[in-house]
């Protein structure tokens, strides 16, 4: 009976699948909704996206980190087994299981080592969007007349991180962070370089946050002018928290913002004031675009 001696090296795994077992048993302990209310309602809070996508990447961290090994090690605890089993010592079955020994743990490790640069990439993000948003609420306590912020706007397969109406205009506003380039010293002002619709970082150049933030301008306009059966003028804005802004030529389509200047650009913006009816109509088009009904102020604020 020879098929026995593929069928009895299972026993061995026996101890390998009830670990697996426990494991994705637990996996619920690491899985939260952030984004979401009690209720199940979704929740338009500053960087809660980033939340999500952190909660789902650690979940991931731990599925991989717990039954990657487990995976890994299974053909050779199999092929073990086979040795104790077999009549005959095949020494090039026993390498193949050697080989895809090595090259499962090669995968785990390597898938393992993506999903913590994902996690530190979106813990960045994360800290940006909150030092975004805090300059947000400290442009709410300035200036709470005629003010109200929408966060995480879905759009048309992309996201704008805010919406803020004022009563000199809509703005929507994109946050994006980078991390500096390995030359760059831990205590030196990081610098970054805008020519045009060229950021010009220690390292590198880009152009995809300035055309992402055009892109978001065009879709809000478009959206708010056919909700409110109207031109609605939008700025374009984008955020880059933790660096600090050196303008070579500033964009005239983008306005781009460094480190601690977003709330001083907002309060000395100097554009004609929203009609009041448009005013209001722009924000109920916002409040229906985002299913959120707990604006920050009423929708005819006094003493305008």
């Amino acid at each position: 009976m020879r098929w026995l001696e593929y069928l009895l090296p299972l026993i061995f795994l026996t101890p390998l699948f009830a670990t697996a077992v426990v494991v994705l048993g637990l996996r619920h302990l690491f899985q939260d909704r952030p984004g979401f209310s009690p209720s199940g309602h979704r929740l338009r809070q500053s960087g809660n996206r980033f939340r999500e996508r952190l909660a789902e990447a650690r979940v991931r961290l731990f599925l991989a980190g717990a039954l990657g090994p487990i995976l890994a090690i299974t053909p050779l605890i199999y092929g073990m087994g086979r040795m104790l089993f077999s009549s005959y010592q095949d020494w090039i079955e026993w390498s193949i299981y050697g080989l895809i020994t090595t090259i499962a743990a090669m995968i785990v490790g390597a898938f393992m080592m993506a999903l913590s640069y994902r996690i530190s990439n979106l813990r960045l993000r994360l800290a940006g969007a909150m030092n975004v948003a805090h300059d947000l609420q400290r442009l709410l306590r300035e200036q709470h007349q005629g003010t109200c912020i929408f966060h995480d706007v879905p759009a048309e397969n992309f996201t704008i991180d805010h919406v803020v109406v004022t009563e000199h205009g809509v703005f929507s506003l994109l946050v994006r962070t980078r991390q500096p380039g390995p030359e760059t010293a831990a205590n030196t002002p990081r610098t970054l370089g805008l020519d045009g619709e060229r950021l010009i970082f220690p390292d590198r150049e880009e152009t995809r946050p300035i055309r992402e933030a055009q892109r978001a301008r065009r879709w809000l306009q478009e959206r708010l002018s056919r909700e409110c059966r109207c031109d609605v003028p939008v700025r374009a804005m984008l955020a880059m928290p933790g660096w600090r802004l050196e303008r070579i030529r500033d964009n005239e389509s983008v306005r781009v913002v460094g480190d601690n200047e977003l709330v001083d650009f907002l309060k000395r913006v100097e554009q004609p004031a929203l009609p009041q009816p448009l005013h209001d109509d722009v924000l109920k088009a916002l409040i229906r675009l985002t299913d959120d009904h707990q604006t920050h102020h009423a929708l005819s604020p006094e003493g305008r």
